[in-house]
């Protein structure tokens, strides 16, 4: 990942790749790394699409590794279907929709809407029908259900603010 941080900063400043320019005077962003995960942000060119493209062969090269373009999506937004698709067909992977989960995390909802959350609650339901059916005692369950439950709660209202119907 730290090869990969370098070769999007030396693109981005060499004006090879462009990222997405946040607002009031933010950062660039055109890359996120998560142990094994990139996301790479940009704005919608063909160019940018050919950067990108050449940046991934110019990895394998360096590195040995090698992206499974079978796993990797390109998104479009606001771009018409037909484009997004003819440029990832030409860089060899998927067409990409929204909404869609990037590390358990829904892109392209809007979060303030109970709807969107039945899958969180869905996760929480699964975490704890798992436990009901061991032969532990309350407070075992207790002990296994509290560490995972608050982990799963800190990591979603630490990015999404949920409406009060969720909370009940």
């Amino acid at each position: 990942m730290e090869i990969i941080s370098m070769f999007m900063k030396r693109a981005c400043n060499l004006g090879l790749f462009h990222g997405c320019q946040l607002p009031n005077g933010g950062p660039n962003i055109s890359h996120l790394c998560y142990t094994d995960d990139v996301l790479f942000i940009g704005v919608w060119s063909e160019q940018n699409v050919i950067a990108l493209n050449r940046l991934l062969r110019w990895l394998n090269l360096v590195t040995g590794l090698k992206v499974n373009r079978h796993k990797s999506k390109l998104f479009g937004i606001g771009v018409i279907d037909s484009e997004v698709a003819r440029l990832a067909r030409m860089v060899n992977c998927k067409v990409g929709s929204l909404p869609f989960l990037h590390l358990g995390i829904p892109i392209g909802v809007n979060m303030k809407r109970a709807k969107f959350w039945k899958q969180v609650l869905d996760k929480f339901s699964s975490k704890l029908s798992k436990w009901k059916a061991r032969y532990l005692s309350f407070a075992g369950r207790m002990t296994l259900a509290k560490p995972v439950l608050e982990s799963l709660l800190s990591y979603y209202l630490s990015l999404f603010a949920a409406p009060k119907c969720i909370f009940k």
